[in-house]
């Protein structure tokens, strides 16, 4: 747009200079001037999309600026030189229009023939009308002047009647041809040419001289009409760009109190200022696309509207500014997370119930972490969920290996339960509970079973055992230390078993100090009845409860001997 403008500039310069240049020169300013205005408003459209402010907005100058001035500045000094030339041509031209009108005089006043005086009046008309109009406020007089000595010219000479028929007819030709050109203005679409090109006519119309009486009523009417009509046209012109400038006015009343909506309402997510900022740039864009204004009011509301769309630009940066030191706390929480979660898949682990916990927590904390950059988050992520595969995988590969395992050792299980089945007692204590203890002690060494099966083998291990011990022939004492021994043996191999052993042992040594309670009081009435007389069943019962009393405390110390030694 703004080459062809230049384009058409630099053609203006190589033509002959006519005040029409200089119309058509400022018709092209124009233009120029309002497609740099609306460069402008793009430029500072992207300018408040990337986030600046349009206090510090300053537009890129294009070169094509100074050559536009360059040509407008030789236009101007064109302009200027041929004013002054028209100056001097117009006061020449006013004064030898003077010395026509002073000849016209004194031919009317002296004495000569038709024909020379008509000869002389023809030169002297051919001279004023070569000279044309003149641009002068007296000009109007001495053409009036000039008017008054060719009519008195007509009626003094007594000219004849075909003369001036002959002068009505060329004049009438004249005028025709000037209604014609005035007539073509109302199609012209340059208002501002219209104005310059009537102005022109109409002091060229009051040049012409008289046609026929009977024409001009005819003429004089035609003429006003047109006139008329052409400064109708230049109203309606003016009357309708102020109605559109009013229309575009209220249009950018409107957008602005949309824009003072939109603004108004605090966003609270990045969502939300993405939807807005799409909205304040359609606003922008329907800006640029409505007219200008009536200017006083159009730059008052431009400027409300710029300063609704900083405040806008100001708040969003304000905005993403925190959210950005917010993604950055975040991002540095899920770092740690990813470094800890990292930390706990390089490692073998035996047992992964404690391991697992903290990748759950780890997991748990990760969602709670916020959120981040996207493509941060995306990057992190994918770190995150490699970290939580491999710990994973890992276990899930333990387990495997764990479940073939514990599947082997419950088959050792059970043929060491079939080799207990098998064992028959030879009747040799020491030997046969050698025997069975050894099966503890096998049975101890065999590792974990698969979780559901591992209550039904140790029932029928427990089982098959005490069954053994059942039928070797053992007084009940031993026979029950044996049990306890092989049940403790075998608690000692369960899950919690330190728990389990502890609430035995303890259980053992509660009922050990009562015992000892009981055998301290037996002794003391021991002491009382024995002073004495007449107790002597009484002594006996008491005796004998004492002598139980201490029997059950060293079996429960044999039992208490029994954990150490399991322990052990």
């Amino acid at each position: 747009m703004k080459e062809e403008l230049i384009h058409k500039l630099e053609e203006l310069t190589k033509a002959d200079f006519t005040p029409e240049i200089i119309s058509r020169a400022e018709d092209i300013k124009t233009e120029y001037l309002n497609e740099c205005e609306r460069q402008k408003e793009s430029a500072l459209h992207a300018f408040l999309n990337e986030g600046g402010n349009a206090d510090n907005f300053e537009a890129r100058k294009d070169p094509l600026d100074s050559r536009f001035s360059e040509l407008m500045h030789i236009l101007s000094d064109r302009e200027s030189k041929f004013r002054k030339l028209a100056a001097a041509e117009v006061t020449a031209k006013f004064r030898a229009k003077e010395d026509i009108v002073n000849e016209l005089q004194s031919l009317i006043s002296r004495e000569t023939s038709i024909s020379k005086a008509f000869q002389d009046f023809k030169e002297l008309q051919t001279r004023w009308n070569d000279i044309g109009n003149v641009p002068s406020r007296e000009y109007k007089n001495l053409q009036s002047v000039y008017h008054r000595h060719v009519h008195n010219f007509y009626y003094n000479m007594k000219m004849s009647k075909d003369l001036r028929e002959l002068d009505f007819k060329r004049n009438l030709e004249q005028r025709t041809q000037l209604l014609s050109k005035i007539e073509s203005l109302l199609s012209m679409n340059s208002v501002r040419g219209m104005e310059r090109l009537i102005s022109l006519y109409r002091m060229e119309w009051s040049e012409l001289g008289p046609t026929a009486p009977e024409t001009i009523d005819e003429l004089r009417s035609r003429y006003r009409d047109l006139i008329s009509r052409v400064y109708q046209k230049v109203r309606e012109y003016y009357q309708s760009r102020q109605k559109e400038e009013q229309a575009n006015l209220e249009e950018k009343k409107s957008l602005l109190e949309k824009a003072r909506e939109i603004t108004s309402v605090p966003c609270e997510s990045s969502k939300q200022w993405q939807q807005r900022t799409d909205n304040i740039t359609g606003l922008f864009e329907k800006w640029k696309k409505t007219g200008f204004g009536p200017k006083k009011e159009n730059e008052k509301v431009w400027e409300e509207f710029r300063n609704t769309l900083n405040d806008f630009y100001h708040s969003k940066r304000e905005y993403f500014s925190g959210l950005k030191k917010k993604y950055k706390e975040n991002k540095e929480k899920k770092i740690a997370i990813i470094e800890k979660t990292e930390a706990i898949a390089s490692v073998a682990h035996e047992n992964f119930d404690t391991s697992t916990k903290e990748i759950l927590q780890l997991q748990k904390d990760w969602k709670e972490a916020g959120q981040i950059d996207q493509w941060d988050e995306n990057k992190l992520w994918k770190r995150f969920r490699e970290a939580c595969d491999t710990f994973f995988n890992a276990k899930r590969d333990r387990f495997s290996e764990r479940d073939a395992e514990q599947l082997k050792n419950l088959e050792k299980k059970e043929e060491l339960i079939q080799r207990i089945e098998a064992f028959q007692p030879g009747g040799n204590t020491e030997e046969d509970v050698k025997t069975l203890r050894d099966f503890s002690v096998e049975w101890k060494s065999i590792s974990h079973v698969p979780f559901k099966e591992k209550e039904r083998i140790w029932e029928k291990y427990k089982k098959v055992l005490d069954s053994k011990y059942d039928a070797m022939k053992l007084d009940s004492s031993q026979a029950h230390l044996l049990k306890f021994r092989n049940n403790v043996e075998m608690l000692s191999q369960s899950e919690g078993s330190g728990h389990l052993i502890r609430k035995e042992k303890n259980f053992i040594v509660e009922k050990i100090n009562k015992l000892q309670a009981t055998i301290n009081q037996y002794e003391n009435n021991l002491g009382f009845f024995r002073n004495t007389k007449n107790t002597g069943d009484l002594l006996k019962e008491v005796e004998q409860n004492l002598n139980r009393a201490k029997e059950e405390m060293e079996f429960l110390k044999k039992k208490l001997k029994v954990f150490t030694n399991t322990n052990g």
